[in-house]
């Protein structure tokens, strides 16, 4: 009700400015010194200006701007689950020895593939071939998956 009634009364101000000059405008000689108004027409000008202002904020105070509403949703903590973690390395897989370069500790290749939750996201740089008594064996560096964030389980 106030939003249309703020435009209509802005609306009439607006006209009746509009009249009034119109009126009020007289047919007088140019004077070339401002000595005869005494700063009339400053005033009207600065009036005018002020008049205009005072419009254009009671049409700003009217503009209804949207309040932007963030809803941040918390993670949801399950206290009788474990927590899921997709990079463990199965315990029976772990394997360690002495070859010709010397101690090697890891995780057997084959064992990984099979039995880890995401094969896919085993990292291929840490692939080291050692050997053993059963022949040469390719394995995941132990060191090179914790530091890729895998733990043992």
């Amino acid at each position: 009700m106030f939003r249309n009634l703020s435009k209509t009364l802005s609306a009439g101000a607006l006209a009746l400015t509009l009249a009034l000059t119109g009126i009020t405008a007289t047919a007088t000689p140019a004077a070339a010194n401002n000595h005869r108004n005494n700063g009339a027409e400053a005033a009207a000008i600065f009036g005018g200006l002020l008049l205009l202002y005072g419009l254009s904020q009671a049409n700003n105070g009217n503009r209804h701007n949207p309040q932007v509403i963030q809803r941040h949703n918390p993670p949801v903590i399950r206290l009788n689950e474990p927590p899921r973690n997709h990079r463990v390395a199965p315990s029976q897989c772990f394997i360690e020895g002495h070859d010709n370069n010397g101690y090697y500790r890891g995780y057997r290749y084959r064992c990984m593939q099979n039995n880890v939750s995401a094969p896919h996201l085993l990292p291929q740089n840490c692939l080291r071939h050692v050997w053993t008594d059963r022949g040469q064996r390719t394995i995941y560096a132990g060191r090179c998956l914790a530091n890729n964030g895998w733990t043992r389980g």
